[in-house]
């Protein structure tokens, strides 16, 4: 088994037009007429929304959490006063 192997991928999307469907099931049948090995992959869209909002979502915690630390350090004075 090689680690570092590179395989090629011709990967495309299909939609739920009928016409669509059509061609998808020509690339389908050409594929096996050639035998070419193949895999089909389902994805749901709202996987791909939750992602970024999940990702933009971190983003902007981050951001409070070092603007907090960074409000704290330029504070530091008053919480040393107020902890003595």
């Amino acid at each position: 088994m090689k680690i570092f192997e590179k395989k090629k991928l011709i990967q495309t999307e299909w939609d739920n037009s009928q016409e669509s469907q059509t061609n998808f099931n020509k690339a389908i049948d050409e594929l096996k007429k050639e035998n070419i090995p193949f895999r089909i992959v389902h994805k749901r869209m709202i996987t791909e929304y939750a992602k970024k909002l999940y990702f933009t979502y971190s983003i902007i915690l981050d951001f409070i959490l070092i603007l907090g630390i960074v409000i704290a350090f330029l504070n530091l004075e008053k919480l040393i006063e107020v902890i003595k």
